[in-house]
Formats: C-alpha cells, structure tokens, sequence
C-alpha cells in the first residue's frame, strides 16, 4: 500500500501540509465525485485524478546540444491542492513541465484556476466555471492542447501514531464520471449528464 509520510511536527492545525515522496505537495480540499461504476456520490479531501498519459512534443535544451523537439507520454494528475501535475521520460531522462487548465467555448480558449471551477463531468470532457459557463475541459501542455482520456480518483486518508502523520491510499482507484466542489454543482453536472447523449468511449484528442 502506497503510503505519504510527514514528521508530526510539520502539521498545522490551521492548515495541513504534505509533502510527497516525488517532491509535489498536497493540501486538502474538499470535493464531490460520482462514482462510474455505482452512479454514487462520494466525497474525498485529499485525492488526485489521473487523466492519462497523452504523447506531447516539447522542446528542450540539454548542455552540449541545441534546442530539440522530444516526443514523450506525459502523466497528468489534477491534485487536491490545484494544480495539474505533469511529468513524462525520453531517452533524455525525466521531463518536467507546467500545464494550464483551460476552457474551450467555441474557438475562445480561457485559462482556468481551481477556484474558478464549479464541476468538471462527462469523464473529464467537460468544465463548468464557477460564472456559469460551460465548455471543453483541456490541458494546454506547453502548447499541446488535450482532453483527458481517463478520469480516475485516487483518494486519501490522514492517519497516525505516535510520532507522525500520514497519508495513506484509500482503496482502489476508482472510475469518476464528474467531480465538484459544491453539492450543489455536483447535482448540476449529474442531471447535465443525465440529459445529454452517451458517448460510446472516451479518447484523448489533441486541439
């Protein structure tokens, strides 16, 4: 079982802090998920979303050569505390990048902050901003723009003994059709999807 370990010292009763294994940070927020596979609602604190492993090209500068485009898979994960996490191999070693969240309505691409997010439903396919607005959900990868083809919760737990906390996986990773950060978005995107035409499958498309 995958456990995140923190000296106790380091918890704040105001804030709790953790930091993970592989140098990215998690901070608990509260969100809402329906569950694929049972048409459940849930609720988890500290989680992340898988949304797949899309090929981007990315240019790169290593010393001793000249800028050059790589070509590799890129994990993404959307994270409790608010950002995309991103990370992908070459035959170079480990590329690290920063993706942006973005919204697509029509042609118009806005950028999107955690905050400024009601839900995001139809399997990762669709956000609905906090003013209302719904569109594409993509992920702009240093100008590879894409839409998740998994959308998979990951959850959390806190627990501890005596001299530290932890964060432990809570169960197996489970499919989501939609996540929120309020009830009531929540019921929003569960009677949007439940009016709008299935896809037969879901698959990473680049725009």
């Amino acid at each position: 079982m995958r456990s995140l370990r923190v000296p106790g010292a380091a918890i704040l009763l105001s804030a709790i802090f953790v930091t993970l294994s592989l140098g990215m940070s998690m901070l608990p927020k509260s969100m809402y998920f329906i569950n694929a596979a049972t048409n459940k609602a849930g609720q988890a604190t500290y989680w992340s979303i898988y949304l797949g492993q899309p090929q981007c090209s990315l240019m790169r500068k290593y010393p001793g050569e000249p800028q050059q485009k790589i070509t590799s898979g890129i994990n993404l994960n959307l994270l409790s505390n608010g950002y995309v996490s991103c990370a992908g191999y070459s035959e170079k070693g480990k590329i690290d990048c920063s993706p942006t969240m973005k919204i697509k309505v029509d042609s118009l691409l806005q950028d999107l902050s955690i905050d400024s997010i009601a839900c995001i439903f139809d399997f990762g396919q669709k956000v609905r901003t906090t003013g209302g607005v719904v569109g594409d959900f993509i992920i702009d990868i240093e100008g590879n723009r894409v839409t998740p083809d998994r959308f998979l919760l990951t959850e959390y737990k806190m627990s501890s003994d005596t001299s530290e906390k932890e964060l432990k996986r809570n169960g197996d990773d489970i499919s989501v059709s939609a996540l929120a950060f309020s009830k009531e978005a929540l019921a929003w995107a569960t009677k949007t999807m439940a009016e709008e035409p299935k896809a037969d499958s879901l698959k990473g498309t680049a725009h």
